[in-house]
């Protein structure tokens, strides 16, 4: 499977998850990767692509009328026009958050804001800004490192490391909260940080994770004025799509900083090769220092070693 593939493929099974769809089979097919996925009675498969050329393409195959085919329409391919705002609101000033790091076993969980205002998409759509899921590494990098540049003060980033993200998720666990919860109250310190700076800010588009409109619910009790939309492929509108750039490139310079305090490489995603790797990584270094580099509560730590952070819950 090539890296690109299995870079949007840890993206995609998360995303798959928060919508209430079950990955059934994964196969590799030639020049890419099959996916059969379930939602109740309605079944679909996802064909994904890369060439070197053309970068990653996905084909959705369906019945024509299943309500399972249409959103992964939107999720998967967004609109067919080019619209800034994907049709999510006509605002002039606006900020948009969205998260990476969320389906990756090992690294932290980042979670960035970008504000914009009208007259600066056109800049942005020239740099290259889209939905970093069909970006690569490279590209990403050299994205954000222009975004930066070139929009100074209009960024927000909490990068939580894997020792204070399993704090963290720990404590809410014990308030009965779960991940979503740490995500909705991520994405509402990025908001209120970049709000803080530009509160002639019309509204906030953020890339939706949970059905139950989390991150409105706790805005709404700060910024009862502020426009807060929650919706599936947010990565659609430019300011989350900025988001999405940034928050990919701290999670990768977060990460390489992992790599080489660990001298480790550490693989994306929470698949086989990743657990091959935590049990390679548990080879060369005592276990206590996992939660250093990993996200603990997830099931995989039970695939490295079934007798160490047992009390921990998945929540992935």
């Amino acid at each position: 499977m090539h890296k690109e593939i299995r870079n949007y493929l840890s993206h995609l099974a998360p995303l798959l998850q928060t919508h209430g769809m079950e990955i059934l089979l994964q196969q590799e097919i030639a020049w890419g990767l099959q996916i059969k996925v379930r939602r109740g009675s309605d079944r679909a498969t996802i064909n994904i692509y890369y060439s070197d050329k053309k970068g990653l393409s996905r084909v959705l195959s369906a019945p024509q009328n299943s309500g399972l085919k249409q959103e992964l329409e939107l999720l998967l391919l967004g609109e067919k026009e080019e619209n800034a705002y994907a049709g999510f609101h006509n605002w002039h000033r606006w900020i948009g958050s969205d998260e990476c790091g969320k389906g990756d076993y090992f690294g932290p969980l980042v979670v960035s804001a970008f504000f914009v205002s009208k007259e600066q998409v056109p800049t942005l759509k020239e740099m290259g800004v889209q939905d970093s899921k069909h970006l690569n590494d490279p590209r990403i990098i050299n994205i954000a490192k222009s975004i930066y540049l070139k929009f100074p003060n209009q960024a927000a980033c909490i990068v939580l490391r894997p020792r204070k993200y399993n704090d963290l998720i720990a404590d809410f666990a014990r308030q009965k909260l779960n991940l979503n919860d740490l995500l909705a109250w991520l994405h509402e310190r990025v908001i209120l940080e970049l709000y803080s700076a530009h509160n002639d800010s019309e509204g906030s588009v953020v890339d939706q994770f949970s059905r139950s409109q989390k991150v409105k619910n706790r805005l709404k009790k700060k910024l009862p004025k502020l426009n807060v939309i929650e919706r599936p492929s947010g990565e659609r509108d430019i300011a989350v799509a900025a988001a999405s750039i940034l928050a990919r490139y701290q999670f990768l310079e977060a990460r390489a900083v992992l790599e080489r305090r660990h001298r480790f490489s550490f693989p994306k995603g929470a698949g086989p090769s990743v657990v091959q790797a935590g049990r390679e990584f548990l080879k060369l270094h005592p276990a206590m220092l996992l939660p250093d580099v990993a996200k603990v509560h997830f099931k995989t730590t039970q695939s490295l070693q079934p007798d160490i952070f047992n009390d921990g819950k998945d929540d992935q």
